[in-house]
Formats: structure tokens, C-alpha cells, sequence
């Protein structure tokens, strides 16, 4: 933007279309930009925000867990009816409990970050707005994750069903933290696919 006037002391709002200016810094950018926030794309929570290959997952732990159940069962019933059943009955309760949590500990001690990132992916809504990508869950204040514009450099739309569903890419700028091990972050089965990948071009 070239102007023969000479440049005034006071600070001016300066438009987000002119790209040949240099970046900002995030809080004086902020400070700068007296627009509203406004709400591109929101994705509610729901069972289908489930990553693909919940459901094996779930088919493969049912049947040790059903062992599980018949085990107790046949431990308490019929009741025991004496003090030496009742003992051995406890015995083989906090036994076969203590085994359980073991194996189930030994499963996930090296993915606790994937097990509860499966969890909590029902109740986690994704946001995006004219500045960043939140993700919140209902019992916080506090977004899980977020993610300046900035940082974003667009998206890729993936395969969609007939009602818009489907997975989704956002591409990050160069050695984000934040990326995958191709420089983005997926999403699978999500709510108004193309909408969302809409929003996050927008940014640019």
C-alpha cells in the first residue's frame, strides 16, 4: 500500500485485505481489530463425533468384559451362606477385580491420551470463528484446545455422505505444534463437512 503522504503518529486501524503488509504480533493484532467475533461453523457433540474405529474397538473389549460379569456372577451366586464361603467369595472378588484393572491398566497406559480423547469426543463442540477454532466440552470454562487463524493456512474436504457428513482435513502452517505427522489435524463424520472447510478458507 503506497502512499506519498507522510505516515501520521497516530495509530490507524489498518484493513485485513491489504496482505502485503507485514504480520502483526497476536495481542497487538487483537488490539487493532475492533471487529465482533463472529460464529462460522459449529459442529455439535454427539455419538457421531466418535473417531472411526470406535465401534471395533468397543466389539473386541465387549466379549472380556462379558467374561468378566459371568465370572462375578458365578462367584456370588448362590449367596454364600457361610463364613468361610463369604471369605472366599471376597477373596476371589478383589483377586479377579485387582486382575482386571491390571491387564486394563497394562492396555492403556500408553495411550491415555487417545483413550480420552475418544471419551470426551461426544460432548466436545468445535467452533469456528472470523479468528480461531475452539474446542470446548460443557463441564469446562476453559477451551480444550485453540487455534489462531493464523495458524491456519485452509482445509481439505474428504469423502461426505448424502446428508453433508464426512471427514475433514485443517491445514496448519509449517512445524505448528499442534499438527499431525503430515502437518494437520483430521476429523472424522463431521456435521456440514464442506461448511466447515469453507470456514477455515475463509481465513484467507
Amino acid at each position: 500500500m503506497a502512499t506519498e503522504h507522510p505516515i501520521p503518529q497516530d495509530p490507524q486501524i489498518l484493513s485485513g485485505d491489504d496482505r502485503s503488509l507485514p504480520a502483526l504480533p497476536m495481542k497487538q493484532a487483537r488490539r487493532m481489530d475492533h471487529s465482533p467475533e463472529r460464529t462460522l461453523y459449529v459442529a455439535q457433540p454427539g455419538l457421531r463425533a466418535l473417531p472411526s474405529g470406535t465401534l471395533v474397538i468397543i466389539g473386541f473389549a465387549s466379549p472380556q468384559l462379558l467374561s468378566v460379569v459371568f465370572l462375578f456372577w458365578a462367584i456370588w451366586w448362590p449367596a454364600p451362606a457361610t463364613a468361610s464361603a463369604l471369605r472366599f467369595a471376597l477373596a476371589s472378588t478383589f483377586l479377579l477385580g485387582g486382575l482386571s484393572l491390571l491387564v486394563f491398566w497394562l492396555l492403556l497406559r500408553h495411550n491415555l491420551a487417545l483413550a480420552a480423547g475418544i471419551i470426551r469426543a461426544p460432548f466436545t463442540r468445535v467452533t469456528v470463528t472470523t479468528r480461531r477454532v475452539l474446542w470446548t466440552v460443557p463441564w469446562s470454562r476453559h477451551p480444550v484446545m485453540e487455534i489462531g487463524a493464523r495458524r491456519i493456512a485452509g482445509g481439505i474436504l474428504g469423502p461426505t455422505d448424502k446428508r453433508g457428513t464426512g471427514s475433514a482435513a485443517m491445514i496448519l502452517r509449517e512445524n505448528d505444534p499442534s499438527a499431525d505427522f503430515d502437518g494437520n489435524i483430521h476429523f472424522d463424520r463431521m456435521p456440514d463437512a464442506a461448511g466447515f472447510v469453507a470456514a477455515l478458507d475463509g481465513f484467507h
